[in-house]
């Protein structure tokens, strides 16, 4: 199903955030039969993992408005709960401290919240814990503002990815659909790069491009065309992980690791020209060969790139 209507978009959004709010408890006013509100517990969460030491931090990490915020630390203050001392480095600022009493009644709604979590998967199977997970990160990396690709890393592919690579490439390629589906390449090209795995062939690669939170953000093949040259298939980013250099590290360990495989040269061919590829294969040292009417084949011999 599209939602290509803004309209739509919208009102699945607002959806999914009522069945959350429902499925977690979060439209009660307190939480766990505590007597703190969610956000209250966020706060105290935060100052008894030392990711907050300020009210600015705090601010910062949760987003809520500064004055609502003063007037929960002053009520925690009244109750006992944080402690405010001047910051002798800062005479402007105050460092906040949760008090034992405070940490320890945090630590037992973590204890609840984890057993009732823990609780409510024991119906779910293995492979339906990872789809969860999956979908979580995704509405997690798709919702969340743009993050460094510093904290991005390439790893070896894992069960589920291959299938993970094929719908991504559905919607995210524009191949020429007057042959094949964007699907019906994807699958293809996948399952003759299995094919290869399982037969043992040295000499091809598979890289998966993963963030701290195990959202998947970009894949790339690297498939043997013939004794000399490496293809590489299939090299995707997702749009929210883009301009920030993750497609020139798929294409470097492609390169590094045909280079170390003796290849001669590299290649990619596009059936149809997509503008962010043909920028990015000229930036990494590729020139175009046309191919027919409309494709066209990148390649470049073969040098070792290191891209930390």
């Amino acid at each position: 199903m599209g939602y290509s209507d803004p309209g739509r978009a919208v009102d699945a959004v607002r959806r999914f955030n009522r069945f959350y709010a429902r499925h977690t408890g979060a439209l009660h006013e307190r939480l766990h039969q505590s007597s703190f509100s969610l956000t209250e517990v966020r706060i105290l969460h935060e100052l008894a993992e030392e990711r907050a030491t300020t009210a600015a931090d705090l601010s910062r990490n949760l987003g809520l408005d500064t004055g609502y915020l003063s007037r929960l630390i002053n009520n925690f203050q009244k109750l006992g709960l944080v402690v405010r001392r001047k910051n002798e480095l800062d005479g402007r600022a105050h460092l906040l401290h949760i008090t034992p009493e405070a940490k320890a009644q945090v630590d037992e709604i973590d204890l609840h919240v984890s057993a009732e979590t823990a609780t409510l998967l024991k119906r779910l199977g293995a492979a339906e814990i990872d789809q969860l997970c999956t979908a979580m990160a995704d509405v997690e990396r798709l919702l969340s503002p743009a993050r460094a690709d510093g904290e991005t890393r390439l790893r070896v592919p894992r069960g589920g990815d291959f299938g993970w690579m094929i719908e991504r490439l559905a919607h995210l390629c524009t191949w020429d659909r007057t042959k094949l589906s964007n699907e019906a390449i994807a699958s293809q090209l996948v399952a003759n790069f299995l094919s290869e795995m399982q037969a043992n062939t040295p000499r091809i690669a598979c890289w998966v491009a993963e963030q701290p939170n195990a959202t998947r953000v970009g894949a790339v093949i690297l498939a043997a065309e013939s004794e000399t040259r490496a293809r590489i298939d299939l090299l995707f980013v997702e749009p929210g992980a883009r301009r920030r250099g993750l497609g020139e590290r798929l294409v470097a360990a492609c390169t590094n690791f045909a280079y170390g495989a003796r290849y001669e040269q590299l290649v990619c061919r596009l059936d149809e020209p997509q503008e962010d590829l043909c920028a990015l294969f000229l930036r990494t040292g590729f020139t175009p060969v046309q191919e027919g009417s409309n494709g066209i084949l990148w390649q470049r011999a073969l040098q070792q790139v290191i891209v930390d």
